[in-house]
This record gives structure tokens, sequence and C-alpha cells, in this order.
């Protein structure tokens, strides 16, 4: 599931590394070494994809048509939230809900862990099928390419969760080159409204903090809009403890 919500987001992130290069920009390093760090932190993943907010005109080339895609991701990808934490040097935990399901999984060292409803079960080896997105994942799948577009002398200093961060934001105008990016039409329409922030930290310039939203109008009059949200929380904090969980006895 974590890779289709990658795919929307590159195409959004890629498309906003490869704006106009014609005014000078001084460049903004971005770092995910800064995560791995980090002695612990929590933190949140949100998606939300109502339909993707590309449409063609009518007459487009349909070579790589965008209906097709937007079929796709409707089809695999349905709204889900991330809540997760790490504590140095291999403790994770990550709960992912979807619709009216969940899922943990808790990974100490070597072992894991997989909680399904109120049941949990040690991995004796790791299960494929069960990959989350992860602060590490979004910063070199995502912020790394947006970091190509961004403008130091745009930053804006802010406080988010206790971290100094620098906050860059990037819109609809960076986003002339988009069509080309996904080989469709140089017709094809862009979002009505399309925006990226995010906030590296001044210490180490990783994400603290990243919200990418577009929204627009389908012909029918109905509304489209893709999300992704991340933050992380509560860094450094001493009290976030990830202990072996409670193994439910085999029945039978």
């Amino acid at each position: 599931m974590w890779a289709t919500a990658c795919l929307i987001v590159i195409i959004a992130a890629s498309a906003c590394g490869s704006g106009d290069k014609t005014s000078p920009r001084t460049a903004v390093a971005a770092s995910c070494q800064g995560i791995d760090d980090l002695d612990s932190y929590r933190y949140s993943i949100v998606v939300k994809l109502q339909a993707p907010a590309f449409e063609t005109k009518p007459g487009a080339s349909p070579a790589a048509p965008l209906g097709e895609f937007a079929e796709t991701l409707t089809a695999l990808l349905s709204d889900f939230e991330i809540r997760g934490a790490h504590v140095a040097p291999d403790r994770t935990q990550a709960i992912l809900q979807f619709e009216e399901d969940e899922v943990e999984v808790r990974a100490i060292g070597d072992r894991r862990w997989e909680r399904f409803g109120t049941t949990w079960e040690q991995q004796t080896t790791p299960s494929p099928e069960i990959e989350f997105l992860t602060p590490s994942i979004v910063c070199e799948d995502i912020v790394l390419e947006i970091a190509d577009g961004l403008d130091l002398s745009q930053a804006q200093e802010e406080e988010v969760n206790g971290v100094e961060t620098a906050r860059y934001t990037l819109d609809k105008a960076d986003l002339s080159l988009l069509p080309q990016l996904l080989g469709t039409d140089p017709d094809t329409e862009l979002p009505d409204e399309f925006q990226v922030d995010v906030w590296l930290a001044k210490d180490g310039e990783w994400p603290v903090k990243l919200d990418i939203n577009a929204e627009d109008t389908a012909e029918q009059g109905n509304p489209l809009s893709m999300k992704l949200f991340m933050e992380l929380r509560d860094v450094n904090d001493r009290g976030i403890s990830i202990d072996e969980p409670v193994v439910n006895a085999p029945t039978g």
C-alpha cells in the first residue's frame, strides 16, 4: 500500500523539483541521515485520496491516460493513517489504520511482531506484504526530490513541535513541467490548487513536517483531492518506550 502512496507523491514532488530554473536559486540541502541520528521520536503520516487531482482536456493524447491511472489508484488505495515511533538503535513501532481495520508492527533488533485486531503473533520471517511508510522513506523518496526546487532565500523560520525549522513552500507556479513528466499531452490541465510545504530542521536539515495538497474539480463538478501529511514530534524524548508485546498463546 505504501508504494502506491509514494507513487502519487513522487509525481508531484518530481514536478516541483523540475520547475523553472531560469531564475537564480540558492540550493537547499535536505538530509535523511538526520532522522537516523535521532535518539527517539514519534511520527504521524496521513494519506487521503479522493481522486487524482489531474484531468486531461477532451481530445488530449491518451498516450499515458490519467484516467486509467486514477482508476488504478482508487482501486488500490484508501485513506489511511500511520502512527509510529522509533527508539535508537533498533526499536520501531508502526500502527496502520485504514477504513475500519488496524494493523500494528513492532520490531526489536531482528525480532518482529504483528497485530491484527487484538491478536499478536511473532514472525519467524518478515512478512513482505506488510510494508509501511516511514519518515525515512518519505524523506528519501519525496523530500529529497522536493529539495531541488526549494529556494533558500525564501525560507521562513518556524518552530515545529519544539524543533527550530526553516519552512519552504511550492505551489502551482512550480508545476509547469508536470504534463511532460507524466508523458501526457502538453495541454493536460494542472490541478486548480496545488501546494507543498516542507519544514526542515535547522540542525541537520531533516524533514520535521511535510504537507502536500492538491485539489481540482471533475467535469461533473465532483471535487478531486490528494493529500499527504507527515510530522515528527517528541524528538529525543526519553519517555518513549517500545516493548515486546504479549504474544497470544496458540489454541487447539
